[in-house]
């Protein structure tokens, strides 16, 4: 998400990430402490599937990650360090979670590439 008062666009990884936490946790602004990932929100995930432990952040958002795309509520998987955390079990199985929930577009982005999941198949857009 955007944060402005800490001038961070939208779908990009806030620079207060330290890969385990925030490093201004305790002076974070407003719409951070609101914000929770979908491994808050959802009770049945399991440990695995932490953000600090699985490697991947998914949020459900309000637009997709790509401009050019069909724009509306999806659900994004974002690498907290480094893309390799996408071939991780515990990200691995993740997507395929939600794509089999079904109910609503689930995208996998890097700071190069948004790439849309599907059962079976799916299209990237730079």
């Amino acid at each position: 998400m955007e944060i402005e008062v800490l001038a961070k666009p939208a779908g990009t990884l806030c620079p207060h990430n330290s890969g385990i936490g925030c490093t201004i946790y305790a002076e974070r602004p407003d719409a951070c402490a609101r914000w929770h990932c979908l491994w808050r929100k959802i009770g049945a995930l399991p440990d695995a599937l932490r953000p600090d432990r699985s490697g991947v952040v998914f949020a459900l958002e309000r637009s997709s990650p790509d401009a050019e795309a069909r724009q509306g509520a999806c659900i994004v998987g974002r690498a907290v360090e480094d893309e390799q955390a996408f071939e991780r079990w515990e990200a691995t199985e993740a997507f395929a979670m939600f794509i089999r929930e079904g109910s609503l577009p689930v995208w996998k982005a890097t700071a190069q590439a948004a790439t849309l999941m599907d059962a079976g198949r799916h299209a990237e857009h730079r």
